[in-house]
């Protein structure tokens, strides 16, 4: 298939697909998020990685092998699905700046659960972020 015909094909697409698509990124946003702070907590319970001549590097791999590092990956996978059947629906070009506002909720929730300080320079960058997902979510040519 041709450039044009993709370009016709994308252009054709019913409105619905379009909302059916939005709703398919919000879940994979709210997935990648749970699995991220999962994964957090396991790791904070496994505390720091040994170094040294006598670090038992490999026995901090296999704590890594519990339940919530299981969870979290598991959550990756399932939103992982989640995403490629968003990609059926929505452009990719659309689809992957919206999906960073995952980074503005993990922003919030590493500060709300995990107690992680946020500072001056960070909260800018996160405006910024929030700016570029407001100015291509609200661009008429989107899918």
């Amino acid at each position: 298939m041709n450039r044009q015909d993709q370009m016709m094909e994308s252009a054709e697409k019913p409105r619905s697909d379009f909302y059916l698509g939005l709703l398919y990124l919000g879940v994979d946003i709210l997935i990648s998020v749970a699995a991220q702070f999962v994964l957090k907590y396991a790791m904070n319970g496994l505390g720091e990685f040994p170094t040294g001549a006598d670090a038992d590097v490999l026995g901090y791999f296999w704590n890594m092998v519990n339940l919530p590092i299981f969870i979290g990956l598991g959550l990756y996978g399932v939103g992982q699905v989640v995403w490629l059947l968003c990609l059926q629906k929505l452009d990719l070009s659309f689809a992957y700046p919206v999906a960073t506002l995952q980074h503005v909720l993990i922003f919030v929730g590493a500060w709300y659960l995990f107690d992680e300080q946020i500072s001056f320079l960070r909260m800018v960058g996160l405006g910024i972020i929030m700016l570029g997902v407001i100015l291509i979510s609200t661009d008429k040519t989107a899918s």
